[in-house]
């Protein structure tokens, strides 16, 4: 049986532009357009628990959470049997033990983004507060998010983190937003060797497949596509992709928040970098 691969992050960590890299390589002989991210969709989505009987459900026809936990494997075992090649599925949920396992899934990649910076995205995608957002960051053990009538368990961003971190029985692949911004063909070199490892559809791209590929998912590239075609996953006051850019916290966190943020992350923001 096919195993699955998941693209996970804390969200507004860049786990949009990874699908739209990732599915870029598979598909670098045919034109890029935001569609192309469709084929990296949300495991945490109603059509994929179709085949369950006597699904439970809480307020607004959304799935309930415990239910969803203690079928979500089973989710995988029969989405995996139903796919001839690989599905890879985004996910924010935290890797709580009955989320997945290596029983179902054959790695995954995790993006990790610098905490106060996700906080300045999080919060113009929101439209909360700062000081909510960073509550939720921080706080927040039971954060429950749901878009598509699944919910998923967020949970505060150390503990999103820790969660994979922690899940060491398959393969993984850490990757920092800011070395996507930085050396992007890097990393994408990277994926591509992490893919092949746990896929048995190798890729085998050339210089050009791989600059062309960092041409069209350009942060600037994605933001002219989405003004001119508009992007469904957009929020209804603001554009999806904003701006992308890395220490904009300076310029927006007044000092109290900055340090609530680093007193309480300074263990994980020093392992990355951070600080």
């Amino acid at each position: 049986m096919l195993k699955n691969i998941f693209l996970a992050s804390y969200p507004k960590s860049g786990n949009t532009w990874m699908r739209s890299l990732v599915g870029s390589l598979y598909n670098f002989d045919k034109e890029f357009s935001l569609n192309t991210l469709k084929l990296i969709p949300l495991l945490s989505i109603k059509k994929n628990f179709d085949e369950f009987e006597n699904k439970i459900y809480s307020d607004n026809n959304v799935l309930n959470l415990d239910w969803v936990s203690q079928n979500i494997i089973e989710c995988q075992k029969i989405l995996n049997k139903k796919s001839n090649h690989l599905n890879i599925f985004k996910t924010h949920s935290v890797k709580h033990k009955k989320y997945t396992n290596e029983t179902v899934n054959a790695g995954f990649i995790y993006i990790i983004r610098d905490p106060r910076d996700v906080v300045v995205s999080y919060k113009n995608f929101s439209g909360k507060s700062f000081d909510k957002v960073i509550n939720e960051l921080l706080f927040e053990e039971k954060n429950i998010i749901n878009s598509n009538g699944v919910p998923e368990l967020l949970s505060t961003w150390e503990l999103n983190v820790l969660s994979w971190l922690n899940y060491n029985t398959v393969p993984r692949l850490i990757i920092r937003y800011e070395d996507v911004k930085l050396n992007i063909k890097q990393v994408v070199i990277k994926i591509i060797e992490f893919l092949n490892k746990t896929h048995r559809i190798k890729l085998n791209l050339s210089d050009a497949d791989m600059d062309q590929i960092i041409k069209n998912t350009n942060f600037n590239n994605l933001q002219k596509l989405e003004e001119k075609y508009g992007f469904d996953e957009s929020p209804k006051n603001s554009r999806f992709f904003r701006f992308g850019t890395s220490n904009q916290w300076k310029d927006i966190l007044s000092k109290t928040q900055v340090q609530l943020i680093e007193n309480n992350l300074h263990t994980l923001m020093k392992q990355f970098n951070y600080i």
